[in-house]
């Protein structure tokens, strides 16, 4: 999937996840997932079938998988769970992560916008994340979406023998 094309506003655009994008989602995992430095999986732990029967039984109103789309290639993706007890499902937890050579060009902000969006229509107040506080680009994304640091887990992982903080962040609708 890795292919390098040049990501431009023409020819790209985000969309609902669907079953037959499972495989490409498991690779963003896989890509990403390698680099180490930016999600905590190191990659797909489940099958191309799992997937699919995971997009397929999504609930709309308690999760939902956005995919940024370039030229029928999935290159980036979004996922939001709400919370199942009745004294969290005013919140969700937001996991996203993007292919090396399409980051920096407005995907993650692209993503961010539908699932506010998403989350504003079914009746979510807070989206709640977590990520490495050696992802600075990513933090600074979210920064600029509005999201607020509301704490951290000091050395929560070890990456290539170095201790890595945990931030979780958050952002409030409005209304």
């Amino acid at each position: 999937m890795e292919a390098g094309i040049a990501v431009t506003n023409i020819g790209w655009s985000v969309r609902r996840g669907r079953p037959a994008d499972a495989a490409q989602l498991l690779n963003i995992l896989d890509v990403v997932g390698a680099e180490a430095w930016y999600i905590a999986n190191d990659g797909a732990s489940w099958s191309v079938s799992d997937q699919r029967r995971i997009i397929e039984g999504l609930v709309d109103h308690a999760q939902c998988i956005f995919v940024a789309d370039y030229l029928g290639a999935v290159v980036g993706s979004l996922e939001m769970v709400r919370g199942a007890l009745a004294k969290n499902q005013h919140s969700a937890n937001l996991a996203m992560a993007i292919l090396p050579s399409y980051r920096g060009r407005g995907i993650g902000t692209r993503l961010m916008e539908e699932a506010h969006a998403w989350a504003a229509q079914v009746g979510i107040e807070k989206i709640c994340l977590s990520v490495f506080a050696t992802n600075q680009a990513a933090i600074r994304l979210y920064q600029k979406m509005g999201y607020q640091l509301e704490g951290t887990r000091i050395g929560q992982y070890r990456i290539q023998g170095r201790q890595v903080d945990e931030l979780f962040m958050a952002y409030f609708l409005p209304g």
